[in-house]
C-alpha cells in the first residue's frame, strides 16, 4: 500500500514537471507569433535581410517574410496607393530621411504607433541617429544603416609630392596643398574626388559643417556652401571626371570596399575629414536609411516588432556584412567586437571599421533637421 502511494506521488510530481516544462517551453497559439511581412529594400542590404528573414522563419513557423529589392522610391508611393488591397500583409521600407521627404506623403500615416521600439533600444544608437527619425514630438520608422563620413587619402601618392597626412587638417590646407600637387603633377592630380557618390557626400559635409558654424539663415549656409565649392572647383581642388586621378575622397563605408577591391599598388588611410577652422568638430555623419512601416496591421503587430527587433539586433550576421563594406549598421552594439580591428588591404593605420564607429558614436546631434533637410534640397535643386 505504502508503494502504490509513493509510486502515485512520484507519477504525480513528474506529470506537474512535464506540464509546467510544455508551458515553458512550448508557447501556445496565442503566444506564438504570425503574419505575412514583405519587405522593400536596396541591394546593399538585401543578402542581409534575406538571410534575416530566412532565419527568423525557422524560428517562428507560423510567419511568412518575403524580401524584394527596391529599384525606385516611387514603389513606396504605389504601395500606398495599393494599401488596401494587401490588407492582410505588412510592407516595411528602406528609405532615409531625406528620400522620405521628397516623396511629399502626409507624414501623420507613417507616425510610429508607439516609440516603443525606438525608446526602448534608443541608447543603442547614437543620438544624432534617433534624431534623424524624429519628427516633432512623434518618429518615423527605425533605424537600420548609417554613413559616417571619413576623409580617405592615398599616403604612398601624398608622400611623393613632399606632404603628409597630418597636415591635411582644415580646408584652407587642403586648398594650399592641392594647388600645389595639382601644378608639380602638371594639372593631372586633383586632391579631392567628387563623383557620384563621393559628390553628395562631400555636398553633405559642407553643408553639416557650415549649418553647425554659429548661428546662420538658411540664405547664408546655402550662400556659403555653394561659395566654398567654387572656390574649390576654382583653385582646382575638385576631382569632376570620371576616370580622373585624386589622392584622397570624403566617403563612408563605400570607400572601404572599392578601395580594398583595389588590385594596383597604393597605401591609404582613414581619419577624420577637414574642418572649417582650426578645432571646430570633425564628426559628422550623412543620411542612413530607415526601417519604414507602410501600412500598420494590427494583425501583424506583434511580427513587426519582433522582427525588426531581430534585424538591428543581429550582430552576428550584421558584422559580416558591415566588413564586406556593404552597409555600416546603425546598431552600436555590432562593433563590441574585436573583427572590427582586423587589417583591411590596401589600408595603413587602423582599421577603417575602428574609425567609421568612433566616428559614429561622437558625431553630433544637428539642432533643427528639418531646416537641414530644406537646405540639402535647395542647394541639391540648385547643383542637378
Amino acid at each position: 500500500m505504502k508503494n502504490k502511494i509513493k509510486y502515485a506521488i512520484v507519477f504525480s510530481v513528474l506529470l506537474l514537471i512535464g506540464i509546467v516544462s510544455i508551458n515553458l517551453f512550448q508557447p501556445n497559439k496565442e503566444q506564438q507569433v504570425r503574419g505575412n511581412i514583405e519587405l522593400l529594400v536596396n541591394e546593399n542590404s538585401y543578402e542581409y535581410l534575406v538571410e534575416c528573414a530566412n532565419n527568423f522563419m525557422k524560428e517562428n513557423e507560423r510567419t511568412s517574410i518575403s524580401v524584394k529589392k527596391l529599384e525606385n522610391y516611387n514603389q513606396i508611393v504605389n504601395n500606398n496607393s495599393e494599401g488596401s488591397t494587401k490588407s492582410k500583409i505588412s510592407s516595411i521600407a528602406q528609405i532615409d530621411r531625406f528620400s522620405f521627404d521628397k516623396l511629399k506623403l502626409d507624414n501623420y500615416e507613417y507616425y510610429n504607433k508607439d516609440d516603443k521600439l525606438l525608446s526602448e533600444y534608443a541608447k543603442n544608437f547614437s543620438k544624432y541617429r534617433v534624431a534623424q527619425v524624429k519628427y516633432g514630438d512623434s518618429s518615423i520608422g527605425i533605424p537600420l544603416t548609417s554613413r559616417p563620413l571619413a576623409f580617405y587619402v592615398r599616403e604612398d601618392l601624398l608622400k611623393s609630392y613632399g606632404y603628409e597626412r597630418d597636415s591635411l587638417n582644415t580646408w584652407d590646407d587642403i586648398i594650399r596643398i592641392g594647388k600645389d600637387i595639382h601644378e608639380k603633377s602638371n594639372g593631372k592630380i586633383f586632391i579631392i574626388n567628387a563623383t557620384d557618390q563621393d559628390y553628395e557626400d562631400l555636398m553633405d559635409l559642407l553643408t553639416m559643417e557650415t549649418l553647425s558654424d554659429g548661428d546662420k539663415s538658411t540664405d547664408v549656409v546655402k550662400s556659403e556652401v555653394q561659395a566654398m565649392m567654387k572656390k574649390l572647383e576654382d583653385n582646382n581642388i575638385l576631382n569632376l571626371q570620371n576616370g580622373g586621378e585624386f589622392l584622397a575622397r570624403i566617403s563612408s563605408i563605400n570607400a572601404m570596399k572599392e578601395i580594398a577591391a583595389l588590385d594596383v599598388p597604393c597605401t591609404w588611410s582613414v581619419n577624420n575629414v577637414p574642418s572649417l577652422k582650426p578645432g571646430a568638430n570633425k564628426f559628422f555623419s550623412s543620411e542612413g536609411d530607415n526601417l519604414l512601416i507602410l501600412n500598420q496591421n494590427s494583425e501583424n503587430d506583434k511580427l513587426i516588432e519582433k522582427f525588426i527587433t531581430y534585424v538591428i539586433t543581429n550582430n552576428k550576421e550584421a558584422v559580416k556584412y558591415v566588413k564586406e563594406g556593404k552597409f555600416f549598421s546603425s546598431y552600436l552594439y555590432t562593433y563590441n567586437t574585436k573583427d572590427i580591428e582586423e587589417p583591411v588591404k590596401n589600408f595603413t593605420g587602423k582599421s577603417p571599421l575602428v574609425v567609421l564607429s568612433n566616428i559614429e558614436e561622437k558625431t553630433p546631434i544637428i539642432s533643427n533637421y528639418d531646416e537641414y533637410i530644406k537646405i540639402k534640397q535647395e542647394i541639391r535643386a540648385n547643383t542637378n
